[in-house]
């Protein structure tokens, strides 16, 4: 049988539904606070066997008020402990034990997600009660002055403890406020969802090109050199030579492939344009689509965001698309969706799946590649820039994205 802890149930109820059919029980808990359940049993004399790890969050209070209770003995292992199991007795009769990832902690018993499972299987039973004795034949008997020795060590890591949690409730709060769970999601369209395994092997290539990058541009962010990168490769290296590399050659080549690009660079562009892209997307991209000026995107705003797209080039002048990309979807429609895009805190693949897809973000003109250039644009040290001539860049390199 599993054992969670949900609203209407938890572990904390079924340990004391077996603890009224025991006069003894075995605790091994890494962690330990919670000495109430310990001391009703012991009010009932139900002998109480307890092993804990003596490091914080063992709770010196909850030791220090079973330290004068009857029928309880407390032995402690290092920080070498992290057993979670408890074995409950009818004299000499193993009822039962559950073993899981609870500790006797408030956490662990009734609020935490936690997965535990309760076992009658003979087989178990005698291997936990035979790994039961054996930790406490390693173990220490708890003296009343080990425990003083223990109280300045706890009130001490209470005190950093307050400060750690708060900067993990912020951290908390930043990572996940307002992000839409997986089972509210719908489903992802292939194309969004490539854009993490697009991700990932543009930061495998982004460290193998690392060291030579920062020398040569120290002041533009990487992902912006490699999108830079990505047009010699197709548009140059393999027009000229033909060649797809493979997983066996591709970390010992591309190193090679990017110094090329570099010294191609040199000699045959008379522009710097990674040094374009990044003035374009300090003064354009991360001024106009900053969280403080989104909601006041103007029109002009929105054509200087929408040319600067390298998507946007070709249908901009056969068609001028910037022009429709403003008449058909309205500033109102542009700066929800972008903002949406760029600053909300749901998970990529969704956003860029409801901005090609959903009728509530989708705007007309912007296509697979320019949704999924933005985040580049705007956050470049965070995001990379995706679009066709990447996706054909990392193949010729070797890579698939499946």
């Amino acid at each position: 049988m599993v054992i969670t802890n949900r609203p209407n149930k938890n572990l904390k109820n079924d340990i004391e539904k077996l603890a009224t059919q025991s006069d003894q029980i075995d605790i091994a808990t890494a962690f330990f606070t919670e000495s109430d359940l310990i001391k009703q049993w012991s009010e009932k004399n139900i002998d109480i066997n307890l092993l804990v790890s003596l490091r914080p969050p063992t709770s010196f209070y909850a030791l220090k008020k079973l330290q004068s209770a009857s029928n309880v003995e407390i032995s402690f292992l290092g920080d070498e402990f992290h057993s979670k199991f408890i074995i409950f007795y009818k004299g000499d009769y193993i009822i039962g034990a559950i073993i899981g990832s609870s500790n006797f902690t408030s956490g662990g018993l009734e609020k935490n997600i936690e997965t535990n499972i309760f076992t009658e299987e003979t087989k178990i039973l005698k291997g936990l009660e035979k790994h039961f004795d054996e930790l406490i034949e390693n173990s220490n008997l708890l003296q009343p002055t080990d425990l003083d020795n223990y109280e300045l060590l706890y009130k001490n890591w209470l005190k950093r403890q307050k400060k750690l949690n708060a900067e993990l409730k912020k951290f908390k709060t930043k990572i996940t406020e307002n992000r839409t769970k997986r089972n509210k999601k719908p489903r992802i369209t292939k194309i969004a969802k490539q854009y993490f395994v697009y991700w990932r092997i543009v930061d495998e290539i982004r460290e193998l090109v690392k060291d030579i990058a920062e020398k040569e541009h120290p002041n533009i962010p990487s992902y912006l050199i490699l999108d830079h990168f990505w047009h010699y490769i197709k548009v140059f290296w393999h027009k000229e030579t033909d060649i797809t590399l493979t997983e066996k050659n591709q970390k010992k080549i591309i190193p090679k492939l990017f110094k090329d690009y570099i010294n191609w660079h040199r000699e045959f562009e008379e522009d710097n344009y990674p040094n374009y892209m990044s003035n374009l997307s300090k003064n354009v991209y991360q001024v106009y689509l900053s969280k403080k000026n989104i909601d006041k995107l103007t029109e002009s705003q929105a054509r200087q965001v929408f040319k600067g797209l390298h998507s946007s080039n070709m249908p901009i002048q056969r068609f001028n698309a910037d022009d429709l990309f403003i008449a058909e979807n309205g500033m109102s429609r542009i700066r929800k969706s972008l903002k949406y895009l760029i600053h909300s805190n749901d998970e990529m693949d969704l956003k860029i799946h409801n901005l090609i897809k959903n009728p509530e973000y989708k705007l007309t003109r912007l296509g697979t590649s320019g949704v999924q250039e933005l985040n580049g644009w705007t956050k470049p040290k965070k995001y990379p820039i995706r679009n066709d001539k990447a996706d054909d860049a990392i193949r010729i390199l070797g890579y698939e994205l499946n």
